[in-house]
């Protein structure tokens, strides 16, 4: 290549770069902005569920250690209907807003199940977030399920062959509401969250910087945590043979929390696990890609 090509690819290289400083810088502005907010105890419950394990998109550095998972895991309908109805019990009903995920959450094959489940014990508003692909192939009975139990479908933005207005067909021929989220700016751009395996990074720094704290609280097996990772990190330690540790502070016991207060104090605040994330060291703005199963993907 001349000089004259080197000189593009290189003025192309800083661009992308001011780009990707830009948009973290504007993001931690955000946060910074919010983090008093979001560390106050809610009035209303919000929280995010994996169904599914697995996933049949598998997208590098997924937080949710999707790729991770050997074989096909399921939540089983009695322990979602355990969870839901203690959780149901201490918040009397009352959430701001439910998650239901993956992996793929229509994997699932008893998700029609489910969705009755999360709508017999809560009142607030209730979604299935996807990637789209299964959409299409999805049952007469999925979609009676949604329109019956008030469930909105939300289809999360990945740079796949997905037939949007085919989809908006189908939610429109049943009645569902349907939401195609967009990732900020440019959807085919992913992000990076780099760990540190010794965990020697600043908990209430990383708490100061972190986008999903008390946003993206995490419901697994009868535990909640202010994010997926503590819950979730099993998958990472499994597959790699490590032994990334996860502390008592890092999850409450909905089972023996005695009131819907004790869990907001406990979420409104920074966790043990909160070590290992190396905020400052984010990656806004990576090109999006299938996963290598590489230990590079989520430790640095």
């Amino acid at each position: 290549m001349n000089d004259s090509g080197n000189n593009t690819k290189m003025e192309k290289t800083f661009l992308v770069k001011i780009k990707q400083a830009f948009f973290k810088e504007v993001l931690f502005f955000y946060v910074r902005m919010t983090a008093k907010k979001r560390l106050s105890p809610r009035k209303r419950l919000r929280f995010e569920t994996d169904i599914v394990g697995h996933c049949n998109l598998n997208c590098k550095c997924c937080n949710h250690f999707s790729p991770l998972v050997k074989s096909p895991q399921f939540v089983a309908p009695e322990e979602f209907e355990r969870d839901f109805a203690r959780l149901s019990t201490l918040a009397g009903r009352n959430n701001e807003n439910i998650d239901i995920m993956g992996g793929e959450p229509l994997l699932h094959p008893e998700i029609v199940t489910l969705l009755g489940i999360a709508r017999k014990y809560f009142d607030g508003p209730i979604n299935v977030v996807t990637n789209g692909i299964l959409l299409e192939k999805m049952d007469v009975a999925f979609w009676e399920s949604c329109r019956e139990n008030r469930i909105r479908v939300i289809v999360s933005s990945y740079p796949v062959n997905l037939n949007y207005e085919r989809i908006k067909e189908l939610a429109k021929t049943h009645s569902v509401r349907l939401k195609l989220r967009m990732q900020f700016a440019n959807k085919h751009q992913w992000c990076r969250l780099p760990k540190d395996p010794e965990g020697k990074q600043n908990i209430k720094d990383n708490a100061n910087l972190c986008l999903v704290m008390n946003f993206c609280i995490s419901l697994s097996n009868g535990k909640l945590s202010t994010c997926c990772l503590p819950l979730l990190i099993d998958r990472f330690n499994d597959y790699f043979d490590k032994k990334i540790e996860v502390a008592e502070n890092d999850f409450i016991d909905i089972h023996k929390a005695e009131s819907i207060d004790e869990i907001y104090r406990f979420l409104s605040k920074p966790m043990s696990f909160c070590r290992y994330c190396k905020m400052r060291a984010w990656e806004v703005g990576i090109e999006w890609d299938r996963s290598k199963r590489e230990l590079s993907e989520w430790f640095d």
